[in-house]
């Protein structure tokens, strides 16, 4: 077994020398190579023996050695890949022996290759039966266009011939319809809703599927996807190959058991890193009247040349901030859920062509999206998952290259980054000290006032003066007042250390990264001042002078002190001893370091960041609180029909949950889940009408002109030359015998004389049918005899000529 370092120092030992032991056997056999994924766990992989290479032939490249073809690995080459990633060497060969696989890997560790390369192996061509044999699911449109464009992409590159197809919300059902009649995909990306809602319409059956990957599958399984995934689930063969990957996966499978894994291949690499050792971070403490001069404050130190992803809670504060932004000179793309396709699309485009440097979006592109060169990220609002965090500032410093992230913290969000210490166990750092790494630990400062007052004053002028960006941010303040209400709240412990924290005024210290000597000793001298404490109480204060006015007031606080000297005493014995406890600590622990066993697990608060379900929420613990006895098949728990709900028309509290009234009809599947109408309507036999297609079923054979309808050409060159075989002619036909008599000076009727690529059918036109082509050029005997006509027609008309005579 290899030892625990094995993992971290993988991507610098040849893995040739692994997977290709010295041997001198000609034979190939069959080898058990162990691999450590976990300290804790062991694994399993079938690996082929390499056998002695002969004279003359080139060595196997590091991707076939994991069982890739020659094709597939030149792909790679071509794309970037020199060397597979940890995660690429011990999924790629599991997935090729058609086994269920569970990886979790950090940010930008080509997951998707990982996952893309094996199924493109295995599914190896295009097949003429029709039926889709791989699905992928993602949870968002921007991530599936990536996916299809990198599924593309190699199958390109490995001159194959397998058909991708994409199915996503936004774009029309027409097109989708079409897509599955005409092109038959062997591998479909879709998102979970679109893919339900095209498979209730058509009744697809899925009988070819032979592997379903879900990418970003904690996402997936999350509270929200429960009805689609449980009636997709129910549709697919159980007989199929399961994957799942993600960049935060809980240890515990429980929340994937409705899945039908068996035997899953459960890798966990970078679980101590789990962020890129090149990424720098960076938080600023600042007050929530100051958020938006802290953020102009750091575009202008970022500056107009990087690219930049700006993180938001809600598309109200996006809506707001493109307008800010814009009032500031920079040019901005947004993204957000509600956004139409066709313009989500131009938007991201505009910030893949590097046409706009700045791309403000909610957490709906935290997942899975890979921008090519993306230099910062900018947090505007704090997360309230540790899980997001990870997955918004893994946008950057991926493959190889580094990258900045920084975070806007208000107090009240201060308890979240103890969560996030917690989570990715790493040291909090207050702004103090010279010597500060910002890529393993967290720097935590303040930015002053007097660095963001141009900014401040900016803004403050063009909200008095643009009623349009005031209303903007009117909207984004609601919508953030109804995000507070409904996030995660955070432990009990993060509170106390974030109250702590506060009060300790450790936050106010500048941070170093944007902060000079000058404005360290400016701050200092402020925390001092507002930590003094006057001996004097408020008695005393200002009395000294005077005797006749000092005396009494002196009097009477002697007097009080007499009184209550006993609990005088005691509070400041306790406070003294409470301050040397604290100071004094033990020097041995009384746990034995052998034998004694903890109540509590090492990476207990890691595994309560990549837990799915946390149940801090009011709906996570509403549902918990529920007992099913029946349902117990679905992913989401059924809620009792008795409890009360606002029904806003009625004002009044009513029974039910609104599913169904309200003219809200709904349609029970095949496998007994109720969905919404809207899923089951009479668009795809409109379609067909409109189309005349045919209703093609799966396990037929496709039509011969699918291959064209795959590569989207409508009018190709040369349509108008047809290519079709002779219609048959009765024999009683009147002109039978002179028709037949033209088909055989055309040429032979089995097909040996045809145009390339129509082997055994007649074309309309053949060049080598024995007429001779159409010449354009007159020679010197037909011009005269068209001059001599035309003189003819001339003396016999009394006509003017129109034209000229050719010459």
């Amino acid at each position: 077994m290899a030892s625990d370092s094995s993992d971290s120092e993988s991507e610098n030992i040849d893995i040739s020398n692994l997977l290709v032991p010295g041997s001198n056997s000609k034979n190939i056999k069959d080898k058990i190579t162990l691999n450590t994924v976990n300290s804790d766990k062991t694994v399993l992989i079938n690996t082929e023996e390499k056998p002695k290479s002969k004279p003359g032939n080139k060595s196997l490249s590091n991707f076939e050695l994991l069982g890739l073809s020659q094709n597939l690995a030149k792909s790679t080459f071509h794309r970037g890949y020199k060397q597979p990633t940890p995660v690429q060497r011990k999924t790629i060969p599991v997935i090729i022996s058609k086994r269920d696989v569970v990886a979790m890997a950090r940010t930008g560790s080509g997951k998707t290759a990982a996952y893309m390369l094996p199924i493109l192996h295995r599914l190896y061509a295009h097949k003429q039966q029709v039926g889709i044999r791989c699905v992928i699911i993602v949870p968002n449109r921007e991530l599936a266009i990536q996916v299809y464009n990198e599924a593309i992409y190699f199958i390109k590159g490995s001159s194959s011939n397998l058909r991708v197809g994409l199915i996503v919300g936004g774009d029309s059902l027409e097109s989708q319809f079409n897509l599955l009649l005409t092109q038959n995909p062997d591998i479909v990306i879709a998102t979970p809703g679109r893919l339900l809602h095209v498979s209730v319409e058509m009744k697809l059956s899925f009988s070819l599927l032979e592997i379903l990957c879900f990418d970003e599958a904690d996402r997936l399984f999350e509270l929200g996807f429960g009805v689609q995934l449980t009636e997709l689930i129910n549709v697919f063969p159980k007989t199929r190959q399961t994957l799942l990957f993600s960049a935060t996966m809980p240890e515990s499978l429980v929340g994937f058991i409705n899945l039908g894994l068996v035997d899953p291949f459960f890798v966990r690499l970078d679980t101590e890193l789990k962020l890129s050792e090149n990424l720098s971070m960076s938080f600023f403490s600042i007050q929530e009247q100051y958020r938006d001069a802290s953020f102009m404050y750091l575009l202008d130190k970022i500056g107009n040349d990087k690219q930049t992803i700006v993180f938001c809670s809600t598309k109200y504060t996006v809506e707001y901030l493109h307008l800010l932004v814009s009032k500031f000179g920079y040019k901005a793309a947004y993204i957000y859920g509600s956004l139409d396709q066709t313009a989500r699309q131009i938007q991201m485009n505009l910030f893949r062509k590097n046409l706009v440097k700045i791309l403000i979006v909610t957490d709906l592109a935290a997942r899975g999206i890979d921008i090519p060169i993306l230099d910062y990220v900018i947090n505007y609002n704090f997360i309230d998952n540790t899980k997001i965090f990870v997955h918004r500032v893994g946008r950057v410093a991926r493959a190889g290259r580094s990258g900045w992230a920084y975070s806007l913290l208000t107090p009240d969000e201060l308890p979240y980054l103890i969560d996030l210490k917690l989570f990715l166990g790493r040291q909090l750092v207050y702004g103090e000290g010279k010597d500060i790494d910002y890529r393993s630990k967290l720097i935590i400062g303040s930015l002053s006032t007097d660095l963001t007052y141009n900014e401040a004053s900016s803004i403050e002028g063009y909200l008095k003066v643009d009623s349009v960006l005031e209303n903007a941010r009117i909207g984004s303040n609601n919508s953030m007042m109804k995000y507070r209400k409904s996030r995660i709240a955070p432990s009990a412990s993060s509170f106390k250390e974030a109250k702590a924290l506060v009060s300790s005024k450790a936050i106010n210290y500048p941070n170093p990264l944007f902060t000079s000597s000058q404005n360290e000793t400016q701050i200092s001298m402020i925390n001092s001042i507002s930590g003094y404490k006057p001996n004097q109480t408020i008695f005393e204060q200002g009395l000294r002078g005077n005797k006749l006015i000092a005396d009494p007031a002196r009097l009477a606080i002697v007097q009080f002190r007499r009184k209550n000297s006993d609990f005088i005493e005691n509070s400041k014995r306790n406070k003294q001893l409470s301050t040397k406890t604290s100071e004094v600590q033990p020097e041995k622990s009384f746990a034995d370091d052998e034998y004694y066993i903890p109540h509590r697990k090492p990476d207990a608060d890691t595994e309560k960041g990549y837990a799915l379900l946390k149940g801090n929420t009011f709906a996570e613990q509403a549902q918990n609180a529920m007992v099913s006895l029946t349902n117990d098949d679905n992913f989401s728990k059924p809620i009792n029909k008795k409890v009360l709900r606002w029904d806003s028309k009625k004002k009044n509290f009513v029974q039910g949950l609104g599913i169904g009234s309200d003219n809200k009809k709904l349609i029970t599947t095949e496998s007994g889940v109720k969905l919404p109408a809207s899923y089951k309507t009479d668009a795809f036999k409109d379609y067909l009408k409109k189309s005349k297609l045919p209703n093609v079923q799966v396990g037929q054979i496709e039509t011969p002109g699918s291959s064209n309808n795959y590569e989207n050409k409508k009018r190709v060159k040369g349509f108008h030359t047809k290519i079709s075989a002779p219609k048959h002619i009765d024999s009683k036909h009147v002109n039978y015998e002179k028709i037949m008599k033209k088909r055989k000076l055309s040429g032979p009727s089995d097909g040996s004389k045809t145009n390339s690529g129509s082997q055994g059918i007649e074309t309309k036109f053949n060049a080598n049918d024995g007429r001779k082509p159409k010449n354009e050029l007159l020679t010197a005997e037909k011009i005269r005899k068209n001059r001599a006509l035309y003189k003819s027609r001339y003396s016999k008309s009394n006509n003017k000529p129109k034209s000229k005579p050719k010459k």
